[in-house]
């Protein structure tokens, strides 16, 4: 290789919270050292990134390596800051980017009691429940992480019963959904599924917080209350700690390629594997596929059930591994089905500079959100914020806007937008009425009418959406309007495997798997209507983990 400067160099580039500086050392003819000295990461989620992304940049003398699955944005980072702070020590990025292995996995033949597919929150969980119960658990991971969707999430749980917080009574958290669901919901749910499920997730959650050795806390008092002991990345982190310190195996970058079933196709005696080192057989006592939703790579299948959705730009929260691998796995095995998923909403998300999530979104409940024909069409504060995204779905349009009024924004928001680079993709600031609309490329006389109209249901107090009152707020525009591109969020999908409560999987002629199990997203259409309900999914995922665990120990 070409040689370099001998030192340390710095590099920066963008993350997914911030800018993250590195700092490189070389001797002169290799690179030995490379250091993160600035990050503005969510807690946790980055930290495999922060830890493999250098040491194999070390190691394989080369920048070529590949993304950390679940922290893309920060894997990135970390090497375009890297490839800066070569280049800056003389180096030519030719010459240091020789293709990386991916470390590999040994493909031999497993025995377990528990066999699981997917190392999400509930396949952690699953793991972790069967060893506090005496059972010897083996999770196959895809992915080079383990974590999923979960490493995202805020970490709510709704729970009922716990001793470590003083949390819901079962009858208002029930009361409280079915009134949730009378604001629209086109499709039923099992009350009794989640009042089974409810009453059990205290428990749950406080043997969850021993493991992770947290302090628990309730984050949300109303409408229903939710708590937490650490977002999702912490609690992953400290599940896998304690599954991997208890004797549990992990095996990251590995695939199922079937559930094997005995001959009398009742019986799951564990799954065939395969990854960079061959294929191999996992042999087990039970089987639980826990491997998520289908939320990427199948919107054709989604808009089947949603035609709405066809022309709508939904924005994926959801791990990109969100692939609906397990519903094929299971379809092959001989499973029933429920008729179609449907998109789990999240809060609506804005453009990537914007750097919008979970935990800083902007307050939309008093701007206008507007279709691609400059129309509102729905109330921006509704009975549930995440009924808005759900809006969306059902609207069918292509883009989305939300309008503010400059001066009645929240100005720290206010001063984040105008950090940004006007993009009608992401802002645009504008004087008039008329400008917001030609910058977004929308019909300037319809959203005049549209903000105009808008403005009379505030005067008098009624609107033809149900908006409240507190939050029919005029937009006229004395200091400007901000007008932001939006699109609805998801979270995975609903619907799904059907299981009975044992959460054995259903056959297609109507009986049951005696031990094959699908726990968490691969079987929701019970557990929710078409609305999703923030930290119902923590709860009763890892509770239907947890009782399952219980189940086969007694067995």
């Amino acid at each position: 290789m070409a040689k370099l400067q001998k030192g340390t160099f710095t590099g920066q580039a963008g993350g997914h919270g911030g800018d993250i500086k590195v700092a490189l050392t070389t001797d002169g003819e290799r690179i030995t050292d490379v250091k993160i000295v600035e990050q503005h990461e969510t807690p946790h989620v980055g930290d495999n990134a922060f830890k493999w992304i250098p040491e194999r940049i070390v190691h394989y003398q080369s920048l070529a390596v590949d993304a950390v699955s679940g922290a893309s944005f920060t894997s990135r980072g970390i090497i375009n800051a890297s490839k800066q702070a070569l280049q800056a020590a003389g180096g030519d990025l030719v010459d240091w980017s020789q293709p990386v292995p991916k470390p590999s996995v040994a493909a031999k033949d497993q025995t377990a009691d528990v066999a699981i597919a997917g190392g999400g929150l509930t396949g952690l969980t699953m793991a972790a429940f069967a060893i506090k119960n005496g059972l010897k658990p083996l999770i196959v991971e895809k992915n080079d992480q383990v974590g999923g969707s979960f490493r995202y999430a805020a970490g709510a749980f709704a729970t009922v019963g716990s001793k470590k917080v003083a949390d819901n009574q079962i009858d208002d958290l029930i009361n409280w959904v079915k009134e949730l669901n009378a604001h629209g919901a086109k499709k039923e749910m099992d009350y009794d599924f989640l009042r089974y499920l409810e009453e059990h997730t205290g428990e749950t959650f406080d043997e969850l917080v021993d493991i992770a050795g947290s302090q628990p806390q309730i984050a949300q008092e109303a409408p229903y209350k939710f708590a937490v002991f650490g977002g999702g990345a912490f609690i992953v982190n400290a599940l896998e700690k304690y599954i991997k310190d208890h004797g549990g195996l992990i095996l990251p970058d590995t695939v199922i390629t079937k559930i094997n079933v005995d001959e009398s196709g009742k019986h799951a005696t564990g799954f065939a594997a395969r990854n960079a080192a061959g294929c191999f057989t996992v042999t087990a006592k039970a089987v639980v596929i826990a491997t998520g939703g289908e939320s990427y790579g199948h919107k054709e299948d989604l808009v089947k059930t949603t035609p709405s959705l066809e022309k709508v730009h939904v924005f994926n929260e959801a791990n990109p591994g969100n692939t609906g691998d397990g519903y094929g796995l299971l379809k092959e095995a001989g499973a029933s089905f429920y008729e179609g998923n449907i998109y789990k909403n999240a809060f609506l998300d804005f453009g990537w500079p914007l750097r919008i999530s979970y935990a800083n979104v902007p307050d939309y409940s008093k701007a206008i959100v507007v279709n691609d024909q400059a129309k509102r069409f729905t109330n921006e504060a509704p009975f549930f914020a995440l009924n808005l995204t759900t809006a969306l779905y059902y609207e069918g349009s292509p883009r989305y806007y939300v309008i503010y009024d400059a001066a009645k924004m929240d100005q720290t928001f206010r001063k984040k937008l105008d950090a940004q680079k006007e993009d009608p993709k992401v802002v645009v600031h504008a004087g008039s009425v008329k400008e917001m609309a030609e910058k977004l490329d929308l019909d300037p006389a319809a959203l005049e009418q549209t903000v105009a109209g808008y403005n009379e249901a505030c005067a008098k107090g009624e609107d033809e959406f149900g908006k409240d009152a507190a939050h029919l707020e005029s937009l006229d525009g004395a200091d400007g309007y901000y007008g932001l591109y939006t699109m609805p969020g998801s979270w995975g999908t609903i619907g799904g495997v059907k299981i009975n409560r044992d959460m054995l999987v259903e056959q297609t002629d109507g009986s049951f798997f005696d031990n094959l199990y699908a726990l968490g997203e691969m079987s929701t259409n019970e557990l929710f209507s078409d609305f999703y309900i923030a930290g119902f999914s923590l709860a009763n995922y890892s509770t239907e983990a947890r009782l399952v665990a219980e189940r086969l120990a007694a067995n």
